[in-house]
């Protein structure tokens, strides 16, 4: 009893990990992946099915994503065009849906790409990897990240 106890009270232990159990909370409640790196969140994943919000804001097919995800990245837009992010998303091939918001007084540019429904933890792992790899410029060879599983309400 104690092993299946175990097993399914596991915490991830490597990226792949994250993503699975990210996939299969998300199907029973709201819950956000998070990718941090020296302490600041630079992507999140969220869940469709319990954040309609998105189908709002963004004009993108409800029935396609409704149960789907939406990885995601936030950029200040005070001084967006010197920001390094920003510069290497616009020379890269990337193509996300941008939308000019505010969080509180700050003037933000959020920059989303909508995923279909899947349980495959690779196919969204992949999807993450290219924002990560189109938009930050990491000057070691093997970066580390924290990631973080954010349940709300």
């Amino acid at each position: 009893m104690n092993f299946i106890k175990n097993i399914l009270t596991r915490k991830p232990k490597n990226p792949t990990e994250f993503v699975q159990k990210f996939i299969r909370d998300s199907k029973k409640s709201r819950v956000q992946l998070e990718i941090i790196r020296d302490n600041e969140i630079i992507l999140q994943v969220d869940s469709l099915k319990f954040t309609q919000s998105w189908f709002k804001v963004f004009d993108v097919d409800k029935i396609k994503y409704q149960n789907g995800f939406v990885i995601f990245f936030i950029i200040d837009r005070n001084g967006i065009e010197n920001n390094r992010a920003y510069i290497k998303y616009k020379k890269s091939d990337l193509k996300l849906i941008e939308l000019d918001e505010k969080h509180g007084q700050t003037p933000i540019r959020t920059f989303a790409k909508f995923i279909a429904e899947t349980d495959d933890s690779v196919l969204l792992g992949k999807e993450m990897k290219k924002i990560i790899d189109g938009v930050f410029d990491f000057t070691e060879s093997d970066p580390q990240a924290l990631f973080n599983l954010r349940y709300l309400k």
